[in-house]
Parts: structure tokens; sequence; C-alpha cells
């Protein structure tokens, strides 16, 4: 089934990661410059084949749920560090990155199981609070710039909410538009 407007704004989550990691995270160090990428990547695929799943293409509706399924682990395992890195002004260790993107895997293998995923939601509310409690953090040790992962949180908080909500438009849009939003906001902490 053809949903442009669902395309539409995958699209625009994909082309907004892709700016943001070149215009904001770039100039970071490069572990910590990995972890951002590693998120910004997986959430930019899953919005890729979202782009194709949405334009009709159903074949791909498991390779966007996997993809999306990475995202929520591997990424956002990679988001909690990195956020914890800039929030401190310190360089991620290898090791670090490594035990960082291991786990992630594992909750990626864990969610893939039919029986556990229905803990994709809990890992991506956990993850949520982990980011606005090192950015509250964050501001108790004067690093102003961290108001904007705050702000990045909870505009995505709110979108999880429209979900839920009866409104004349796509609650997927709404969702897709916050998650740019809220990757706007995270390059703007840098």
């Amino acid at each position: 089934m053809l949903q442009l407007s669902n395309a539409f704004s995958d699209a625009v989550v994909a082309t907004v990661c892709i700016v943001a990691f070149f215009k904001y995270f770039a100039y970071l160090p490069f572990n910590n410059r990995l972890l951002w990428g590693v998120f910004l990547v997986t959430v930019s695929m899953a919005a890729a084949a979202g782009v194709f799943r949405y334009l009709g293409l159903q074949q791909l509706t498991d390779t966007h749920r996997s993809l999306s399924t990475l995202a929520g682990s591997v990424g956002l395992a990679s988001v909690v560090v990195a956020i914890w890195g800039l929030v401190m002004r310190q360089t991620v260790s290898r090791s670090t990155v490594i035990i960082t993107i291991s786990i992630g895997l594992v909750i990626f293998v864990f969610l893939l199981y039919p029986a556990f995923q229905v803990f994709d939601s809990v890992v991506q509310a956990f993850t949520m609070l982990l980011v606005m409690l090192i950015a509250v953090f964050g501001l108790m040790r004067k690093y102003q710039k961290a108001i904007w992962i705050v702000i990045g949180v909870m505009i995505l908080g709110i979108a999880t909410k429209v979900a839920t909500q009866h409104l004349p438009f796509s609650p997927i849009d709404v969702y897709h538009y916050a998650l740019a939003a809220m990757v706007l906001c995270f390059g703007k902490a840098v």
C-alpha cells in the first residue's frame, strides 16, 4: 500500500541524520564520532528502508522492522554512551566503544525473537530516561548545551503520546518528524 506522507517523513529522517552527522559531529574525537555515527547510520538505514516500504515495496517490511530494531538497540546503546562522553567532555575509549556496540548487538539479537519483541518499547523508554538523566546531570555540571538534549528527548516523548490520540494526521509522521527534530537538538548540544 502506498503511503506517501510516511515515505516523505522517513526520507526527512534519513536526510537529517546524514546532514547532522557532517554538520555537528564531524569534529568530535574519533571514538565519540564513531558512536554518534553508529546511532545516526542505524536510524538513517531504518528510515531509508521505511521510505521504500511506504512507497509500496512490501517485501521490505521485514527488513524495515529489523533495521528499526537495530536502531532501537545498537543505535540507542551508542547514543547513550555518546551523550555521556559529550556531557562529561570526555573522549570515549576504544574498549568502551567495543563494549557498547557488543551490548547493543546482544539486545538486538534478543529483540529479534518474537517472544522478546514486546520489550522493544521498554528498551526505548529506558534509553530516553537514561539520556534525560545524563542531560540533567550535564546541566548540574554547568554544561548549558545539555538543555538541547532535554528538549530533544521531550519532543520525542511527546510524539510517542500522539500515537495514542485520534488525530487527523498520521502518528507515524509525527514520530518521524519528532525523531528528526531530536537528532537536530542533539547536534545543537555539541
